[in-house]
Formats: structure tokens, C-alpha cells, sequence
């Protein structure tokens, strides 16, 4: 990947709040990628997170649409894409140990995070609000399965989850062994929403301007990582810029 951005967590924070974006395409100024701590906001919030924009480079091609890594001379356009990688509340007590119910009553935690995190940057004026893009995919550990109340709320505000439209709900993405390999724990935590709402593409070539969205065309979990690895396992979707007619 030719651009990147990681966080660390420090010292005092907890180790698994290490976050990154990792992209063929452009990362537009790294210094306006925002980290997102909802701690003080949402009580119990442990990890922050990420949001950045990218710009993609498309190519027209016999009236087609096509993105390439890098630009070419000719009919380019750019489209920015407004990416979050988040990692909401685990289902967990904060000293680690859990019960049956300790999911449920962490779901309002997730719920909260999610909230704050399409009201980011509240504090602008009105002016600037209404330039800023909302989030076109939010992706990440999630910390709860296709029906929880962090992934219903989005649904709501116009979001759709690539893994329950693609991925049988047999399948998981996290594992998780107690006593050794005894017994098993096999849930779906990770996803991948995104909002396939019309953007309109300013052409620099003197043409007229696309209307363009975004969509899922596929999404699948990567095998070869069930064990050994992580007790998390990849979840790779494939989006297309479509051009309405």
C-alpha cells in the first residue's frame, strides 16, 4: 500500500487501541485525519477512532467508470470518500472478566459511540457543517453481531452491512478458546457498513458533470486465519462507483 497512517496506543492506554488506514489511493492531508476519543462523551468508551478522507482517481472509458491507483493523464476525475475504521466497546467488563449478560448491557456504550461518531466535529459553525461529508463507510470491530443495537441504529441512518448481505449467517469472524481449545466461542464482530447515497463528481476535463454512488459488490472473510493468528479474522468487501443513468 503506497499510503498509510497508524496509531499507537501510549503507555496508559490499552493495547488493543492501536487502529490504521491503509490505502492504494491517496490519503488527502494526513494532518486532518481525524482520531476520535469518545470517552469523555460516552462513559465506557475505552478505544478510539479513526476517520480519514481518500481521494480516488477515475478514469472514463468509453463511458464507463474505472479507478486506478494512480492518476493518468486524460478524462480523470477525483471523488473523495469519507472512510472510518472504528473499534467500539468490547462486551466485556472493564477489568476483562464477563458474564452472560455483560453484552447486553454494554450495547448502550456501542450505541453512544456510533452516535457521537456521525455528530463528529459538533463544535463547527453552521457554514462549515454543511460542507462536511458524512461518513461513506464505517468498518471495523464492532463488538457485536448483525443485529446489534451499535449496527441497527446505522441501518437506520441509511447504512447497509456488507457482511449480512454477502456472508451466510453461519459463518463468524471471531473465535475465541477457553481451556485450551475445549470449547469454542465463534461469533460475527467485525463488519462493514456504508451508505450508497448520490455524490455529485465536479469533471475537470469540461464535460458535464456524474452523478455517481457508492456500492458493495462483494464481501467475503478470508480463510486461512481461523487459528494461530488473531481471534479476529479478515473481512475484505469490494466497492464499485457507479455511475447512475
Amino acid at each position: 500500500f503506497s499510503y498509510t497512517y497508524f496509531h499507537h496506543p501510549g503507555p496508559l492506554d490499552r493495547k488493543a487501541g492501536g487502529s490504521a488506514i491503509l490505502s492504494q489511493f491517496p490519503l488527502e492531508d494526513c494532518d486532518t485525519i481525524q482520531l476520535l476519543d469518545f470517552s469523555d462523551s460516552v462513559r465506557g468508551s475505552v478505544f478510539p477512532a479513526m476517520v480519514c478522507d481518500v481521494s480516488i482517481p477515475i478514469k472514463n472509458v468509453r463511458g464507463s467508470l474505472k479507478t486506478t491507483p494512480s492518476s493518468t493523464q486524460g478524462n480523470d476525475n477525483n471523488v473523495t470518500i469519507t472512510i472510518a475504521n472504528i473499534h467500539l466497546r468490547p462486551p466485556v467488563n472493564l477489568d476483562g472478566s464477563a458474564w452472560l449478560d455483560t453484552a447486553r448491557k454494554t450495547e448502550p456504550i456501542r450505541i453512544g459511540e456510533v452516535q457521537q461518531l456521525l455528530l463528529r466535529n459538533r463544535s463547527q459553525t453552521d457554514e462549515e457543517e454543511s460542507k462536511r461529508r458524512a461518513i461513506d463507510i464505517i468498518a471495523g470491530d464492532f463488538n457485536e453481531g448483525d443485529t446489534g443495537g451499535a449496527i441497527r441504529y446505522l441501518i437506520t441512518k441509511g447504512y447497509t452491512n456488507a457482511l449480512s448481505q454477502y456472508v451466510p449467517c453461519r459463518k463468524e469472524t471471531h473465535r475465541w478458546n477457553y481451556f485450551g481449545r475445549v470449547w469454542q466461542l465463534r461469533k460475527r464482530l467485525d463488519h462493514i457498513l456504508w451508505r450508497s447515497d448520490v455524490v455529485v463528481l465536479s469533471s475537470s476535463t469540461g464535460t458535464e458533470d456524474c452523478r455517481l454512488k457508492l456500492n458493495c459488490v462483494n464481501c467475503g472473510v478470508l480463510s486461512g486465519y481461523e487459528n494461530d493468528a488473531s481471534d479476529h479474522q479478515p473481512v475484505l468487501s469490494r466497492f464499485a462507483i457507479i455511475k447512475e443513468m
